[in-house]
């Protein structure tokens, strides 16, 4: 059994229970005894990397690649020893490189999601309350083992948010089986 250890990002003073908040119900999708609980650790103060526009409205963001590196400093100063979740309200993106026609593209992606075996991020941003432990439950399932895939649809499903409708409402067999394989 696994307890997660929680840390919020320029999170308002008192709100980060609402945060952990959605982290229980996505504790809701795993086998009974999948996770122990969950350690708040606190809020971490953050400077953004960039500002982005969406919506006609600016919002400061991190880059990926530099805030995953931040929590993970952050989880040897605090001596984590099980998976350190960060939650933020702030957009994240990644900015990638591709070659397209013969010249390099940037395309910038927001990040909603990500957790690996040791460390991870999750960012509400445009995140609606309702889907918010769904998409926790996506992360959590990756630190577990699960990978995407495009049928079934269900909280494993490659574009979670912005592909079909959610068809099961939480892991399939295949994934659940896999679940309980690593208890």
């Amino acid at each position: 059994m696994q307890s997660l250890d929680v840390l919020t990002i320029n999170e308002e003073p008192n709100s980060g229970k609402k945060s952990l908040e959605f982290i229980r119900e996505a504790f809701c999708y795993f086998p009974e005894g999948m996770w122990q609980g969950i350690n708040y650790l606190g809020n971490m103060n953050l400077k953004h990397d960039l500002r982005i526009k969406s919506e006609e409205k600016i919002h400061e963001a991190f880059i990926f690649s530099s805030l995953m590196i931040r929590i993970r400093r952050k989880k040897e100063q605090l001596k984590s020893q099980g998976l350190l979740l960060a939650v933020t309200c702030d957009p994240v993106i990644a900015v990638y490189r591709r070659l397209e026609s013969g010249m390099f593209e940037e395309v910038i992606n927001l990040i909603c999601d990500y957790v690996s075996h040791d460390a991870g991020v999750i960012s509400l941003f445009k995140i609606e309350e309702r889907t918010a432990p769904k998409v926790a439950a996506h992360g959590l399932g990756h630190n577990k083992g699960l990978i995407h895939h495009a049928e079934p649809v269900d909280l494993m499903y490659a574009r979670l948010l912005n592909g079909h409708p959610i068809q099961t409402d939480g892991f399939c067999r295949k994934c659940r089986r896999k679940l309980k394989r690593k208890m």
